[in-house]
C-alpha cells in the first residue's frame, strides 16, 4: 500500500457506498465506480470525489450487494494494484471467502453504519494478511468515518447488531419519545425539536468515554422525574426488551 497520499476505491456507491464515500471525501482522495450508469459521475459531484476506475486505488472498497459481490470481484480484482488491499462491507463474506477471491492480496471486512457519511459512524473491522503497521495504516484511513473498532470476526454478528442496526433502534426508541410527548400534548414540531436535541446532547456528554450509567445516576435524582420514568421502564422490562432486539439482529447477522 503506498505511503504518500493514498487512495481509496469504493465500487458500489449505493447508500453505504454513498455515505463512505461522502465521510472520506473531505480526508483522502476518493475514486468511485458504480454498475448503474451516471451513478459514480453523481455521487462524484455531490460529494467532491472521482469518478474513474476505483480498482486502481491503495485500499478498494467493496459496498455491492452480497449476492452480487462474486460475479463483480471477478471484474475488480484483475484490476487492482499488487500491493493493494481489498475491503468488503458485505454481510456473509468473511475474511477467508475474501481472500479466496482475492489471492495475494490482505483483506479487511468492515460494518460501517449510516452515520459514516457525516464521520459520526461506528466501523467494524477484522482483517486477513495485513501485519500490525498495514492494519495500522489501514484503521487510520477509515478513521475520518467515526469510531474504528477491530474485533475478532467472531464477534461480527454482535458488531453488527450494535453498530449497524444500533442507529434503528435509537430511531425507534426517538420515535416512541416523540409520540409520548405529542400524547401528553406537545405539538409534533416541537416534541421532534425536543427529542432531537436530546439525542444529540446525550451523544455529546457520552463521546467522552462516560459510563452510561453513571451518566444516568448523575441525571437521577431520588424522588425525582428521571427515577419515576426510568422504574417504569424497570417495570415494563425495557432493558430486556433492548437485549432480546441485540440477540435477534446478531442472529440474523449470522444468517447472512
Amino acid at each position: 500500500m503506498s505511503r504518500s497520499a493514498p487512495a481509496i476505491g469504493v465500487v458500489g456507491v449505493g447508500a453505504m457506498g454513498g455515505a463512505m464515500a461522502a465521510g472520506l471525501a473531505p480526508h483522502a482522495r476518493v475514486v468511485v465506480e458504480d454498475l448503474m450508469p451516471g451513478r459514480a459521475e453523481e455521487v462524484a459531484a455531490q460529494h467532491g470525489v472521482q469518478a474513474g476506475d476505483a480498482a486502481a486505488c491503495d485500499i478498494v472498497v467493496m459496498a455491492v450487494k452480497p449476492q452480487d459481490l462474486a460475479e463483480v470481484l471477478e471484474d475488480v480484482v484483475p484490476r487492482m494494484r499488487a500491493d493493494a488491499v481489498l475491503a468488503s462491507v458485505a454481510a456473509g463474506w468473511p475474511t477467508e471467502r475474501l481472500a479466496a477471491a482475492a489471492p495475494g492480496h490482505p483483506v479487511v471486512r468492515l460494518m460501517p453504519n449510516l452515520a459514516v457519511s457525516y464521520g459520526a459512524g461506528v466501523v467494524a473491522m477484522a482483517s486477513r494478511g495485513l501485519d500490525a503497521d498495514g492494519e495500522a495504516r489501514v484503521r487510520a484511513l477509515l478513521g475520518p468515518l467515526g469510531a474504528v473498532v477491530v474485533l475478532d470476526e467472531d464477534l461480527f454478528g454482535v458488531a453488527t447488531a450494535i453498530g449497524g442496526s444500533g442507529p434503528g433502534f435509537i430511531a425507534y426508541l426517538a420515535a416512541a419519545l416523540e409520540r409520548a410527548g405529542v400524547e401528553q400534548g406537545l405539538p409534533e414540531a416541537e416534541a421532534r425539536a425536543m427529542v432531537q436535541g436530546v439525542l444529540a446532547g446525550t451523544a455529546a456528554l457520552l463521546a467522552g468515554g462516560v459510563d452510561p450509567a453513571e451518566l444516568q445516576a448523575r441525571v437521577t435524582s431520588p424522588g425525582g422525574t428521571t427515577a419515576a420514568g426510568v422504574a417504569a421502564m424497570d417495570a415494563a422490562g425495557a432493558a430486556d426488551a433492548v437485549a432480546a432486539a441485540v440477540r435477534a439482529a446478531a442472529a440474523r447477522a449470522a444468517e447472512l
